[in-house]
């Protein structure tokens, strides 16, 4: 059983300042807990503009019950379970997403000079380098945006922010047996979706952007080979691995934007139609310089 955070001295003489009203001490606590509530956003919610709704309306909050810290967890364990009510409390008002909403997305980009271009003018960006970590962190949350925000909220707690199961049933204000059943239905159903997607978990799955998006990059730009998953615990792994202000950050905001459009507008099939990833016999092109050449795109088949 993994345990709970406990709080440094020097937290806690912070926390005792900011409760007797101390701005600063407040700022420097907020200043050390943002990359974890940052990080936590990032795969709860995903859209960048979302994002930073939430963690300003968190922060707003946080320093109005602030009196309330006891400072038994740690400060950023506590701002995290604000902003994962607020989060929770968002998507509850929102259209869930279709699971395949990333091949809704690539489908309109293969039929849009327009989508295509837009994506096309990100990788042309000097900073811009396929990190295949980063991009399968980008798909864990945008397929579990298709899942009810209760269970994503307790699987993003648990399996990705790596908070221990009291610290998340805590969080969510709910009891160690419901967190479980939360969770073990959060797994479950990701676990079959991405069976039946990720071309990486299963040679079935009719999502192949990883491949396709890497074969798209420049060849000093294509990071580090595509990895086989073994499982959904290891596809977790590399998701707490990963940056939310990568290499790739630019690119994935524009595709949150943009697929947050769709699914809202329900546009797009979630049939696989644009073959990104995969050769001209509609099969998997497994070979190590898939794509065309880095100044001729091949714009059709993003």
């Amino acid at each position: 059983m993994q345990p709970d955070e406990k709080p440094t001295p020097d937290e806690t003489a912070l926390a005792a300042a900011a409760r007797a009203g101390d701005a600063e001490a407040f700022a420097e606590l907020v200043r050390d807990a943002r990359p974890k509530l940052m990080g936590f956003l990032h795969r709860m919610v995903g859209h960048p503009d979302e994002v930073d709704e939430i963690a300003q309306e968190t922060l707003i909050r946080a320093w109005e019950k602030i009196g309330a810290f006891r400072g038994e967890a740690r400060f950023s364990t506590w701002l995290i379970a604000i902003a994962g009510r607020i989060a929770v409390d968002r998507m509850r008002k929102a259209k869930r997403w279709r699971a395949e909403a990333q091949v809704a997305y690539a489908n309109m980009c293969a039929a849009s000079p327009d989508l295509s271009g837009e994506v096309m003018a990100a990788y042309e960006d000097p900073a811009f380098a396929y990190e295949v970590r980063e991009h399968i962190a980008y798909c864990f949350t945008c397929v579990g945006r298709s899942l009810p925000p209760d269970e994503l909220a307790a699987l993003v707690l648990r399996d990705v922010t790596g908070l221990s199961a009291r610290e998340a049933a805590n969080a969510l204000g709910i009891s160690d047996s419901v967190l479980r059943h939360r969770l073990s239905a959060a797994r479950q159903s990701m676990t079959d979706k991405f069976d039946g997607l990720c071309a990486l978990v299963n040679k079935t799955g009719i999502c192949h952007q990883c491949k396709g998006l890497r074969a798209l990059a420049r060849e000093d730009r294509k990071g580090s080979p595509l990895p086989d998953i073994a499982g959904f615990a290891e596809r977790c792994a590399m998701v707490r691995e990963a940056p939310p202000d990568g290499a790739m950050a630019p690119l994935h905001d524009l595709f949150w934007r943009r697929t947050a459009e769709m699914e809202e507008a329900g546009l797009g099939s979630p049939e696989p139609d644009s073959r990104c990833g995969e050769d001209d016999d509609g099969k998997e092109d497994t070979s190590a310089t898939a794509g065309p050449p880095a100044d001729e795109p091949d714009r059709g088949r993003l």
